[in-house]
């Protein structure tokens, strides 16, 4: 499988298991996942690279709270 394969295939897979707190999309080397929260933005980038995740990079360096562990859990499958 190409990574913009595995990377819709595992978009989707978050969006069903996460949404309505988490929404992602995929691009070419990373998955985009923000917070559907009006109050304060939240935005994580999942690196992959060979059908694997290699990093989970925090975009604005907020407070950790249970959808982002819930995040780590999920992408615990995928490392």
């Amino acid at each position: 499988m190409n990574t913009i394969a595995f990377n819709q295939q595992l978009s989707d897979k978050l969006n069903e298991t996460l949404n309505p707190d988490l929404y992602s999309t995929p691009g070419k080397g990373e998955i985009t996942v923000i917070a559907n929260e009006k109050k304060d933005l939240r935005e994580y980038r999942i690196i992959t690279k060979d059908n694997k995740v290699v990093d989970l990079v925090d975009a604005y360096d907020s407070e950790h709270d249970a959808d982002y562990q819930k995040l780590v859990d999920f992408l615990k499958d995928y490392r």
